[in-house]
């Protein structure tokens, strides 16, 4: 087996329109200067035409997830995958695909917990196909489901704005089991 790089994986968790991706570009000194933000979405529009159909090339664009993925993981410390992540088995899919490259990684979840009223607002300032349609956007909110450290997460770290004020919730899965 191929010695890895003791590195951090970060899963960012939120509907369309949440924020993960500003979230991610006004947090970079929270990451390691050796990181890679791995975009699902970008990933997807390098490999779509101008006329494909948003999921036409969705098995090409899973294999290149998983493969920017580990190759991340072998050289930096910090990998940020930058999609949705909405339920216990999407989490779950991509820490199984990672297999073996994830035994020595701790798992961290970043949750950008945003009101759907917020999502939609932020999403109807995107352009082509960048905007997710309203109904989308409300049925994924529906399937949400907070991670747990059953999962396999280190950390969950939960991001909220309420109102004009952000919190921010830190849970860390040693101090649960210390409770």
């Amino acid at each position: 087996m191929e010695k890895l790089k003791k590195s951090r994986l970060w899963l960012m968790v939120g509907v369309p329109g949440s924020g993960k991706t500003t979230w991610i570009q006004n947090h970079k000194n929270f990451f390691a200067e050796d990181n890679a933000i791995i975009s699902r979405d970008q990933i997807r529009f390098a490999l779509l035409g101008e006329n494909d159909d948003y999921f036409s090339k969705e098995n090409e664009v899973w294999q290149q997830y998983v493969e920017k993925t580990i190759a991340s993981l072998k050289f930096n410390t910090d990998t940020i995958l930058d999609a949705t992540h909405l339920s216990e088995g999407s989490r779950g899919k991509i820490l199984r695909a990672l297999g073996h490259y994830i035994d020595r990684v701790e798992i961290n979840a970043i949750v950008i917990n945003t009101s759907l009223q917020k999502a939609i607002e932020q999403n109807s300032m995107r352009k082509g196909r960048a905007f997710v349609p309203e109904t989308v956007i409300r049925n994924m909110f529906s399937n949400f489901s907070m991670p747990t450290f059953e999962e396999g997460f280190d950390n969950i770290y939960i991001y909220r704005q309420n109102k004009n004020k952000v919190i921010y919730e830190i849970l860390k899965k040693d101090s649960k089991n210390n409770e």
